[in-house]
């Protein structure tokens, strides 16, 4: 292997990152975010953190990136000398310095001839990995070799914003412009940002898989500070967050970035999308402006305090929210045994006073009042209910919150999973379903008990059976008693009516020989009194009907 290969220390730097401390793993990683822009976290155990970074490694091997491994290298070396990341300052001297022989607590005393010693000599130095092979000891120090082919790096920025899921920063392409403090609504200030694509950034916007953007970051002084006022906030990293009234202008064309997110929240706007005003040509310089005063959109409230913001032009690699939603399907999917056992493992840890029982749950989700297809909730969270993933991203994408919709708690994107016991209710039951009943054993049923689980269908069987309607006889022998009873009602109707007839023969009319009187003559109202009687089923005696008038009238009783 040639001695300018930049990669000949490569397997013994990730061999020996397994014997640094606890601390120095996490000054490794210090390093890493300042210089190579990674997003590793420091928390976690030993095992965690040089798991971190040897995957870091072997990311930047497998793409075959140099310029962040010559940083990662300048990093390692320098932790290994002084015991701390100190910046890129002291990184040549670092990378260049001497080990010791307590370099690493427990490296093996292995001997070799040294520069500076003879083989001969009664005290030889101890074997350092950091300045050489294991497979070849008179190999020479290895030196940082300038490469050519590579494009220029971009102007270093030391400012980390917080990871999100949605944009992973691939490399800052401007300088941190400092926005001057702005004391009132009136006090309007302008800040001016220039900065050039190089031929590497522009060919990863111009790809399609995977996709990148151009992204304005932008930051407060209640987060970030430079040089030594900056260590108060302990390299924390910093959450995105604008001016309260702001415009942004990219070669003088406004962009509509929502800026704002939610009041007095801050990281919980998204970086500014920068669009395809940015002229995407080698070395042509893009212009930023931002224009902004200390206010708020409500007259009636007073101003925040005024404050300096930072901002820097990043680029991104995006992930959609289908991505994000396929990625959860595949690798976070909880299956419904595992969800009723924690569960039950949740009843359990219950107060013996504390009964559980049933509790209506909808199967629409909380935020878009939809059915939900995709069943997420976090897997910190106890209840039943879930959101919808479409819908919950797409919500966090224009204003992050990261809070659950149901408990309100906040949730690490990390936690999401898809409930595997939700998603079998919603297969088992139609989209006219909105809702069903969970008993506290975790079987279920809907309030007509039409769809339910097998389970909860095999203890209620016999319930079911009293409950469903006995269907009525419809036989032809029941049939026509129906038919008549109806025909003999029609009949005695009919009776009824001839009954109450005028022009009926009257028994009396043999009494009275050959002389009929038509009380229908008389009156309008009398007729059609005696008319609407003859509709009723059973006709009652009224005093004003014709056999009553007829026995009290008046030429009758003279004769």
């Amino acid at each position: 292997m040639s001695a300018t290969d930049p990669w000949v220390d490569f397997e013994t730097l990730k061999v020996n990152v397994r014997l640094n401390t606890v601390d120095r793993l996490k000054q490794i990683i210090v390093g890493f975010n300042d210089e190579c822009w990674t997003m590793l976290s420091k928390s976690g155990k030993k095992q965690d953190l040089i798991n971190r970074i040897l995957h870091s490694l072997d990311e930047w091997r497998t793409s075959s990136n140099i310029e962040k491994w010559n940083k990662a290298r300048s990093v390692l070396y320098q932790v290994r000398n002084s015991g701390m990341w100190r910046g890129h300052a002291h990184s040549a001297s670092g990378l260049m310095a001497s080990p010791s022989a307590n370099s690493y607590p427990g490296a093996p005393p292995v001997n070799r001839p040294y520069m500076g010693t003879t083989a001969g000599s009664s005290n030889p130095p101890r074997y350092d990995s950091f300045t050489s092979s294991s497979r070849n000891p008179t190999l020479p120090i290895p030196t940082p070799v300038p490469h050519t082919n590579v494009p220029a790096a971009p102007p270093r920025a030391a400012i980390r914003f917080k990871p999100s899921p949605f944009f992973l920063v691939d490399q800052p392409v401007s300088t941190i412009a400092e926005c001057p403090e702005s004391s009132s609504s009136g006090d309007r200030r302008q800040q001016v940002l220039l900065f050039a694509l190089n031929a590497d950034q522009i060919a990863k916007l111009n790809s399609s898989d995977p996709k990148y953007e151009l992204r304005l970051y932008c930051t407060s002084s209640s987060y970030f500070a430079r040089g030594s006022a900056g260590l108060r906030f302990g390299g924390n990293p910093c959450p995105i967050e604008f001016p309260p009234t702001c415009e942004i202008r990219v070669n003088q064309v406004q962009i509509t970035a929502s800026t704002k997110g939610l009041k007095k929240k801050p990281g919980t706007a998204p970086p500014a999308l920068l669009g395809k005003s940015v002229r995407e040509s080698i070395g042509h310089q893009n212009r930023i402006e931002m224009v902004y005063v200390n206010s708020q959109t409500n007259s009636n409230q007073a101003p925040p305090p005024p404050k300096k913001y930072y901002i820097v032009v990043m680029l991104v690699q995006v992930t959609t929210v289908n991505q994000l939603i396929e990625k959860v399907k595949k690798g976070k999917f909880k299956s419904r045994e595992d969800v009723l056992t924690q569960r039950k493992q949740a009843v359990k840890v219950e107060e013996d006073d504390i009964v559980a029982g049933p509790q209506k749950t909808s199967l629409k989700c909380p935020l878009s009042y939809g059915r939900i297809k995709t069943p997420c909730r976090s897997s910190q969270c106890v209840h039943v209910q879930c959101f919808d993933a479409l819908s919950w991203y797409s919500l966090n994408e224009q204003t992050t919150t990261w809070s659950c919709p149901i408990c309100e708690r906040s949730i690490n994107p990390e936690e999401l999973i898809v409930d595997g016991y939700f998603n079998s209710i919603l297969e088992s039951t139609p989209d006219t379903v909105e809702d069903v009943i969970v008993e506290a054993d975790g079987e279920w049923h809907t309030s007509d008990d039409r769809y339910a689980s097998g389970a909860w269908k095999k203890n209620h069987k016999s319930a079911l059976s009293l409950a469903s309607p006995t269907p009525q006889p419809t036989n032809q022998a029941t049939q026509q008693r129906l038919l008549s009873v109806m025909y003999s009602e029609e009949e005695d109707e009919g009776e009824v009516k001839r009954e109450l007839s005028p022009s009926r023969p009257s028994p009396m009319n043999g009494l009275l020989g050959t002389q009929v009187i038509d009380l229908t003559l008389e009156s309008d109202e009398e007729s059609v009194s005696g008319r609407s009687l003859g509709r009723k089923r059973k006709a009652e005696v009224d005093p004003n009907s014709p056999q009553m008038i007829f026995g009290r009238n008046p030429g009758l009783e003279t004769r």
